[in-house]
């Protein structure tokens, strides 16, 4: 009997999810998240489950882990004091960026102020030509003279980015041994290894990012590994990736940007498993959870992803108000909407919801702990949504008059409103933001929002999802089975994969299949040195993708290409490709422009290592409600009766229309008046609205 774990750190909850691989039971457990030491809810995640599943926890195939540590770290500027090696002459990139104002009409325009100050970043003499010839050798002493300036200045870890560096590695290698032999006590990233890719101003700010995250990565996963053990989870730990694949410790304490994201990532894996049991071909994921809602769409069962990403926006969701970090990451919209998002009351007399969270310390008023700002949670308290003696399976209580005292006194008082109307207010407005984010979302990657099922999981997700569904226009919601801890499912469906990246610049009339396959043998190898020794080479799937664009535009598009595009039908498989993107992006093509490699991409990845984990119960469709409860109904503009149903006794067969609330231990799912809900086999609930 073996077994698999998945672990989620949230900013409110750390959720579980324990799989027996062999009979696909499933175990789920959620507690609040210890910030000052979140090893600390994990490992009493773990021992939760030692008196359930005993034989299953000791005997457990993989522990695959989603933590904030790394953007946490970066956002609130708590990473390593780290010190920079760049080419003389590019000392300034970081503040130079791409010379680009992300707010044409803002006179006190801010950047967020680089990871690494201007006194600890060293030049040093040596110089590659673009296509990687050497052109001023490296100087060995003034190498010596910057690593000697940078021990003097207490540095704990180090970054190396040298121009044209992704063309020819030789003379970062040559610095990272000179460091190795000089501090071998300070760790060190080399953007070679980091980011083999053009773009000097990119490819430094993700080797910085990489560098400051690397001391606090590898302390936290060794303490981490360390309390598993003791806790009885004896198994080997793999990191979720910002890409939606996982991969080894030894990897993520390596490449710590490469897990910014992890969690978020998991989520949207876990939208995509239950999308394929579903047989549906286009979802958007949605998990709104105590901090955050996320949002991804999925296609034909495949998450969307990109490259272009950042981290500590000076303006929160403002493209290029923050820090570059480019890496393969699920193409997610994230905003600042969730459980604990705070509302208040603005200067102009007006309600604001978020994007401040509460977070797990002292969380929403409602929780007991000493919170007094009203937050979505409160509110949906007051609404009626929530049942205060079921709260986590009845495991948590939740403070009615504490909520009630919060939004009476902070909201419906300066607003004139009564306690109820406010406290819909809060609900509205949250789920109106993330309508808006949403529409402009789904329209910017060219597509129609009326044609996605939405998947709506985390602790929030199914309270808010029926009501966000109507405003973005969708007509079906479906809320899979053990909704509120699906990012920790996720973690456990998603495969063991690592992604690479080469640039080959160059026309694509100059380029031939062999020097593309070449240079994928080539990633394809470095995938595999990334992985767990023992995995199985034979099931392996690779896909490879390139990115292009017209000769002369500054930016490119990324093209899926198959294997068989690099046969006899090369270029004109892959003209095709880039065709059938750009126009379904831009509305059309040009002829009689060439077209530019820039990068070539490789997933390396497992198959998928669980299946069905979420079947219902063979017959349900004598299900009948144990009780009702008043709650707002926007439909009927006020409070009607809600019938009360236990998930646990809905099965196959299941066929009711609302007003009703469907409750179990990690969430609650609302479908007022105008949803009919039925169960289909996988235990999901299906959400049809009129």
């Amino acid at each position: 009997m073996t077994g698999s774990l998945g672990s989620d750190i949230g900013g409110t909850f750390t959720d579980f999810a324990l799989v027996d691989d062999t009979t696909g039971d499933v175990r789920i457990h959620k507690c609040l998240t210890t910030p000052d030491d979140p090893s600390a809810a994990v490992a009493d995640g773990i021992r939760a489950f030692g008196e359930d599943m005993p034989e299953v926890l000791g005997n457990l195939a993989y522990h695959i882990h989603g933590t904030t540590l790394v953007i946490n770290a970066v956002i609130e500027r708590k990473g390593a004091k780290t010190g920079l090696i760049v080419t003389k002459g590019t000392r300034d990139v970081l503040e130079i960026g791409r010379e680009k104002r992300y707010d044409g009409y803002d006179l006190k325009i801010g950047f967020p102020d680089p990871l690494v100050p201007r006194p600890r970043r060293l030049e040093i003499d040596e110089r590659l030509h673009a296509g990687g010839d050497v052109v001023i050798p490296l100087d060995e002493a003034g190498v010596n003279a910057a690593v000697q300036s940078l021990r003097d200045q207490g540095v704990a870890s180090i970054a190396v980015c040298l121009l044209h560096a992704y063309r020819n590695s030789e003379h970062e290698r040559r610095v990272g041994e000179i460091i190795a032999k000089a501090v071998p006590d300070i760790p060190v990233s080399l953007s070679s290894d980091v980011l083999p890719e053009m773009k000097e101003y990119e490819r430094t700010s993700t080797t910085v990012v990489n560098a400051y995250a690397k001391p606090a990565a590898w302390q936290y996963l060794n303490k981490l590994s360390e309390r598993m053990i003791a806790a009885g989870a004896k198994s080997e730990l793999l990191l979720m990736l910002s890409s939606g694949g996982t991969t080894t410790a030894a990897t993520a304490r390596e490449f710590p940007v490469q897990i910014i994201e992890s969690g978020p990532a998991a989520g949207a894996l876990g939208a995509a498993h239950y999308a394929r049991l579903a047989g549906l071909d286009a979802v958007l994921s949605f998990d709104m959870g105590g901090t955050t809602a996320k949002m991804c769409l999925v296609n034909a069962g495949r998450v969307a992803k990109t490259t272009e990403f950042e981290v500590a926006h000076v303006h929160r969701f403002k493209r290029g108000s923050g820090i570059p970090v480019h890496i393969p990451v699920v193409d997610l919209m994230e905003i600042g909407a969730g459980g604990g998002s705070i509302a208040r009351v603005t200067e102009v007399g007006t309600l604001q919801v978020g994007p401040e969270s509460s977070g797990a310390q002292p969380g929403p008023a409602c929780y007991g702990a000493g919170g007094t700002e009203p937050t979505v949670s409160d509110a949906d308290l007051l609404l009626g949504y929530l049942d205060p003696d079921h709260f986590l399976g009845g495991g948590m209580a939740l403070d009615v008059g504490a909520a009630r005292a919060a939004i009476e006194n902070r909201l419906a008082g300066p607003l004139k409103l009564g306690t109820e109307e406010a406290a819909w207010g809060v609900h509205s407005i949250v789920n109106e933001n993330m309508a808006s984010a949403a529409k402009v979302y789904v329209t910017e990657r060219g597509e129609d929002p009326a044609r996605y099922t939405m998947v709506a999981f985390g602790g929030a997700g199914p309270v808010h999802a029926v009501d966000f569904a109507r405003r973005l226009g969708l007509k079906r919601v479906l809320i899979p089975p053990h909704a509120g801890v699906a990012s920790a499912l996720g973690m456990i469906v998603a495969p063991i994969s690592f992604d690479t990246v080469r640039t080959l610049p160059g026309r694509l009339s100059q380029k031939t299949a062999a020097d593309l396959q070449s240079l994928f043998d080539e990633m394809a190898a470095e995938c595999l040195s990334r992985m767990p020794a023992d995995i199985d080479t034979d099931a392996l799937s690779y896909d490879m993708s390139v990115d292009m664009r017209y000769v002369g535009q500054g930016y490119h598009v990324n093209i899926p290409i198959p294997d068989d595009a690099l046969g006899d039908s090369f270029p004109g498989s892959i003209t095709e490709a880039f065709g059938t993107v750009y126009t379904k992006l831009y509305g059309r093509v040009y002829d009689d422009l060439e077209l530019e490699v820039v990068n070539l991409r490789l997933s390396a990845s497992t198959p998928t290592r669980i299946g069905d984990f979420g079947k219902a119960a063979a017959d349900g469709a004598d299900a009948t409600p144990h009780r009702e409860r008043q709650a707002y109904c926007p439909q009927a503009d006020g409070y009607v009766p809600h019938a009360i149903y236990r998930r646990d006794t809905l099965g196959v067969g299941f066929n009711a229309k609302g007003p009703m609330i469907i409750e179990e231990d990690e969430s609650t799912t609302i479908a007022g008046t105008g949803c009919t809900v039925s169960v289909d086999g996988h235990g999901s609930l299906v959400i049809d609205l009129e």
